[in-house]
């Protein structure tokens, strides 16, 4: 798989079954706590989950779908805010399905909206969730990966 131009993000990616979630927001906001949790919910449930990218993502678009891997230095590396980086299951590379992103909560939606994340000119499902709630963003994603939405 080679990769064409592309941008550096300053975000956190994982691979929950077969999904990649893009995780971004400031310093400080939970997305290398969210990525953790949703690895070990995920192992709890027995399905597969890996790192892709703690705190730098490399993305680029691939026969129109949002590619998304780490630099080769951070492979592996998950930090544990106060304790340092940390080595975890990785892929190299995978396809993002989500991207997510914390925000105050005062900002963050209660409902889906079907919006869309321009990235690299793909559209990505795309939600909006409050920082450092890990819980609940937790439940959020696995939701929005694995939960067909209602409809009246």
């Amino acid at each position: 798989m080679e990769k064409q131009s592309g941008e550096l993000l300053h975000a956190t990616a994982v691979l929950v079954g077969d999904r990649g979630v893009l995780i971004s927001g400031p310093s400080g906001s939970g997305k290398s706590s969210i990525a953790r949790a949703l690895m070990d919910r995920a192992s709890t449930r027995g399905l597969f989950a890996a790192l892709i990218s703690d705190d730098q993502c490399q993305i680029w678009r691939a026969s129109g779908r949002l590619m998304c891997t780490t630099p080769a230095a951070l492979q592996g590396g998950l930090e544990v805010r106060g304790s340092g980086l940390h080595s975890v299951d990785f892929e190299t590379a995978a396809v993002i399905h989500l991207v997510v992103e914390l925000i105050e909560r005062d900002h963050a939606v209660r409902f889906a909206d079907g919006a869309t994340a321009q990235l690299q000119g793909v559209a990505i499902p795309h939600i909006l969730l409050p920082k450092r709630e890990i819980e609940a963003a937790c439940r959020a994603v696995e939701a929005r990966l694995f939960c067909p939405q209602w409809k009246k």
